[in-house]
């Protein structure tokens, strides 16, 4: 007689689903979908230790294989991928993630769709493609908290992109602006232009800070109050714009982090990630690679945070308009500091 027959593909499906069931935090809510066929197979609200629901929603593609085996660079590559299916994960508006379960010993693994998209992994025009697992991208408690970030960070990521262009448009004042700040007399107010030009630059600071290096920056409403307590402390006028001592001690204070952001967004921009950039803002990238940045010289805290090219520097409001040439012949043997 012939009966139904269930067959192995059912079968590992339904045991990966159980796996990632039961690796996930218990206090994550998993939303199982009803139809499968269209690359997503789970939504899942991240939910705090605390037991609070945020809102924040992501989107889970799984796939399972009998046994993995990590290359040297302690990578997995899966094949077979359909890009129909990229094209639909890329439309979505949640930030989606393929997890891979092994299935001879339970772990799971996890990749981020985007950001692996942005630095080229699914480039070309063949209708399947491979996904990256990389083996410290696991359901384990650091993996879910990598998992987290990424997840995080794609959550934010067109006001990262954001901050990523514009930091590198502005980048040629910031130096100027601290000679400007620091020879000023500090008891006076910085004029509307300055404060906006240096709250501008704090405000991309901070996401940046924030996402790519993982800090944790002071807040902007911290700094107004520091204001306060300066011109209180030292008898200056009180004005809601920052005296240049303010504007001084908040330079100095988040300057050298912040150009490790600028180099760090310069390199996503011309190298990492440089045919996503290209496709998103190809006259940035035209004009980085005509135009390199200078601020990667070793020289730069020498000239602009602790003053010590006076001859060179004697007018920096002519440094925000003009390009800094002097060093242009070695610039591509520059190493970044």
């Amino acid at each position: 007689m012939d009966f139904p027959k269930r067959i192995k593909t059912h079968i590992s499906e339904s045991k990966s689903f159980d796996i990632v069931s039961k690796v996930l935090p218990n206090e994550w809510i998993i939303r199982e979908m009803t139809e499968r066929d269209y690359g997503i197979d789970l939504y899942v609200e991240i939910v705090k230790e605390d037991g609070l629901i945020t809102g924040d929603l992501v989107a889970l593609q799984v796939k399972s294989t009998d046994d993995i085996k990590f290359s040297k660079d302690d990578s997995f590559r899966l094949s077979g991928i359909k890009r129909s299916n990229l094209n639909y994960w890329v439309g979505l508006p949640v930030p989606v993630f393929v997890l891979l379960v092994n299935l001879s010993n339970e772990a799971v693994y996890w990749c981020n769709i985007n950001n692996d998209r942005r630095c080229g992994y699914f480039s070309g025009s063949s209708k399947t493609f491979s996904l990256r697992f990389k083996k410290e991208n696991n359901i384990s408690r650091v993996g879910i908290s990598l998992f987290i970030i990424s997840y995080i960070r794609e959550k934010r990521w067109p006001e990262i992109e954001s901050a990523i262009e514009k930091c590198l448009m502005s980048y040629p004042g910031l130096g100027p602006l601290l000679l400007m700040c620091r020879r000023r007399n500090q008891s006076e107010i910085c004029s509307t232009a300055i404060q906006y030009h240096l709250i501008q630059n704090y405000e991309y600071y901070i996401i940046l800070s924030r996402y790519l290096l993982f800090k944790q920056p002071k807040y902007l409403p911290e700094w107004y109050e520091r204001n306060r307590e300066i011109q209180e402390e030292k008898g200056y006028p009180v004005s809601f714009n920052f005296c240049y001592a303010t504007a001084t001690e908040m330079l100095k204070s988040f300057v050298s982090e912040y150009r490790h952001c600028i180099i760090y967004a310069y390199e996503l921009v011309t190298e990492y990630q440089k045919d996503y950039f290209m496709s998103k803002f190809p006259y940035l990238v035209a004009h980085l690679q005509i135009r390199p940045h200078t601020f990667v010289m070793e020289d730069w805290f020498a000239r602009y945070y602790f003053d010590e090219y006076e001859n060179e520097t004697r007018y920096p409001e002519r440094l925000f308009f003009e390009d800094f040439n002097q060093f242009d012949w070695i610039l591509s043997e520059i190493d970044k500091s």
